[in-house]
């Protein structure tokens, strides 16, 4: 891992979340095959949901690290005269 402290973890990109649940779908149908449609729609409605909610916070936060940098560079911004 890296000693950057700002570097985001590899387990929160939208890849790691696709492959992990792709996996975890092969598994479930592998032992429920008869249910595979089934199986490989909720999978891909989780998943989806996962990632728009993944993507939402990582868009929140980085705003918030703007906007934090924003009023430390500038503190006077803002101000009233």
């Amino acid at each position: 891992m890296t000693s950057n402290r700002n570097a985001r973890p590899r387990w929160t990109s939208r890849k790691f979340i696709m492959a992990v649940s792709a996996q975890l779908t092969a598994l479930i149908v592998l032992f429920w095959p008869g249910q595979e449609t089934a199986i490989v729609e909720a999978a891909t409605s989780i998943t989806s949901l996962f990632v728009v909610l993944a993507s939402s916070l990582g868009y929140v936060a980085s705003e918030a690290a703007i906007d934090a940098r924003r009023s430390t560079s500038n503190p006077d911004r803002g101000a009233k005269p």
